[in-house]
């Protein structure tokens, strides 16, 4: 790699963590002028030293030391527009000064000619046009009045003309260079702009078809199973599985529909926040070891040197903690399951911390393809006997390593003998203690909160969903189940609800009039942080594709389900948070 680009990225790495990718491409270009600048005047310095010019070595000396100047400056201040003016005014002052002198061996004319080169890349099209123009009016006005004040380098008419000529055509060539380059890099982006549009409507769609399909689906499966099939004739009932065994085919070809959607970290919908790491991370754990303490045990180390309080997304680090230790036990389905999670700073500055994460598993028995999805293996006997599906074994770490990326990271995983290591770091704003808690979460707070023991049979639910047939069949499906359902329309009429009556649990939709269920959700929590209690909440909806279910567990709710479902998945999901 050119040793002067891995100088020039060493030079803006602060600028690194920017969006505009624009703003940092004007940046390196300033500085590789200053720098190429430097090295040129200090080598024509040396140069005039050799030959015994010593007026024009001091000058040009001179000149390399205001270059270093200007550079420091540059790099301490970042004024970018400041310093493009003292790099034209240094070569503006060079270019006249040869030009009068004559330089070594009368050749000063020859600077003129860098001129243009880099004024316009320095400045754009616009400014650089004008500025190299104004130059060369100022040229071709000494030239008119060269003779009249006797310089020490006397130059021809037609001497003038050629230097002239060279200077425009010079100047053309990159205005037109440059022209080109603007010129592409506005279609390109544009053509980007297209292309993201077309992805971002290919999602939308698919979202809005997954969710008008798996409602009624829903509603078939849900419906199938309240009918008694012993009151059906033989021939009825084998229409009747005929009719489930469709539905069910049907299911999973919406399911192999939706993971066609790629996983989108937009980073406009990330918010900047004062917030607690190891709050976050470990109220995320809780989630999974409430749901799976008969055999999941996940430790967390965090050093002594972090500063737990950063300024960032704690929904986004969240989602990277769901999505990784969510498919490390679908990998490994039975047996107990250590998960070994540590903590540390890599490198400490006065803003900011780089730190490394690491989480140790048992060993995962991996593929990958070429698109970096990955795939745990199933045991030789289940192939043998068939008794496996190869979508129940899609191990999907996009997410995790989406966001990862999006600040500044990588998602490494290797095995070996014993354990499967998954490593990746990132650097992350130092915040303030105590000064802010985030959105819903009152991050320590809730660790603490207490959770009443229920009997499902006695449970109080409240039902969130603005659609009336879904109303019905859900309350069909689980009236034998519990004590009580009331019905919400939309978030809002569930939070008025939720101020009035006390509830066991809560079967939230996310798609909904008024006031989403992920907003009512953050909602709840906020209110739920000034008591010391928590109310269950299961999202309950049609949204089924990658990152739904952990931006659900990430905005507050304890489980999520998509729709279709068993009413038995249901039943034992609020089993477990309401009698455990």
């Amino acid at each position: 790699m050119n040793p002067l680009y891995i100088f020039l990225v060493r030079l803006t790495k602060k600028l690194e963590q920017q969006a505009d990718l624009d703003v940092i491409n004007k940046m390196l270009i300033v500085y590789f002028i200053n720098i190429t600048s430097i090295v040129f005047v200090l080598g024509f310095a040396f140069l005039a030293l050799i030959s015994k010019e010593y007026p024009l070595a001091w000058f040009l000396f001179s000149t390399t030391l205001v270059l270093f100047l200007i550079l420091a400056f540059n790099y301490f201040t970042n004024r970018q527009n400041l310093v493009r003016i003292l790099l034209t005014a240094v070569f503006t002052i060079v270019s006249s000064y040869l030009l009068y002198t004559g330089g070594t061996t009368g050749s000063g004319h020859l600077w003129l000619l860098i001129f243009p080169v880099f004024t316009i890349p320095l400045f754009g099209l616009s400014r650089g046009n004008l500025v190299s123009f104004l130059f060369f009016l100022l040229v071709a006005g000494y030239f008119l009045i060269h003779h009249k004040i006797h310089p020490p380098q006397e130059y021809t008419t037609f001497f003038f003309l050629r230097i002239l000529g060279v200077y425009a055509l010079i100047h053309l060539l990159v205005y037109l260079n440059e022209y080109l380059k603007a010129h592409n890099y506005s279609v390109m982006e544009r053509t980007i702009i297209e292309s993201k549009n077309e992805n971002r409507q290919k999602d939308d769609f698919l979202s809005k078809l997954s969710h008008q399909i798996r409602t009624p689906l829903n509603n078939l499966t849900v419906v199938s199973n309240l009918v008694n099939k012993s009151k059906l004739d033989a021939d009825h009932r084998d229409l009747f599985d005929t009719i489930l065994a469709s539905t069910i085919n049907l299911i999973n070809v919406v399911n192999n529909i939706v993971k066609v959607s790629e996983v989108k970290i937009e980073k406009e919908l990330s918010s900047q926040v004062n917030f607690d790491l190891y709050s976050s991370i470990e109220n995320t754990l809780k989630l999974f070891r409430d749901q799976h303490k008969d055999r999941l045990e996940v430790v967390l180390h965090v050093s002594r040197n972090i500063k737990t309080n950063y300024v960032g997304d704690p929904i986004r680090i969240k989602q990277i903690f769901l999505n990784i230790i969510e498919n490390i036990i679908k990998a490994i389905p039975v047996d107990k399951l250590l998960v070994d999670i540590e903590i540390d700073v890599l490198n400490e500055g006065d803003q900011e911390s780089d730190l490394g994460f690491t989480i140790r598993c048992p060993q995962l028995q991996l593929e990958s393809d070429d698109y970096g999805n990955y795939y745990s293996k199933p045991g030789i006997e289940m192939i043998k006997e068939g008794t496996y599906q190869p979508d129940d074994y899609f191990i999907d770490f996009t997410i995790a390593k989406k966001i990862i990326e999006y600040y500044g990271g990588e998602l490494k995983i290797s095995s070996h003998s014993e354990q499967t290591i998954l490593q990746f770091g990132f650097a992350l704003k130092k915040g303030t203690a105590g000064t802010y808690k985030p959105e819903y979460d009152k991050e320590a707070t809730q660790l603490l909160m207490v959770k009443n023991k229920v009997e499902l049979s006695d449970a109080n639910v409240l039902l969130v969903e603005d659609n009336a047939i879904n109303q019905k069949i859900i309350i069909l499906s689980l009236k034998s189940h519990v004590k009580n359902i009331d019905i919400a329309n939309n978030g809002k009429d569930a939070l008025d609800k939720f101020g009035t009556t006390k509830y066991d649990l809560i079967l939230m939709d996310i798609q909904m009039p008024v006031i989403n269920g992920i907003a009512a959700t953050k909602k709840i929590r906020e209110l739920e942080a000034t008591s010391n209690t928590q109310t269950p909440i299961i999202a309950i909806t049609a949204n089924a594709l990658s990152g739904d279910k952990e931006t659900c567990l990430a905005a507050g709710m304890n489980d999520y389900i998509s729709k279709p479902f068993q009413v038995e998945v249901l039943v034992n999901k609020m089993k477990m948070l309401l009698e455990t």
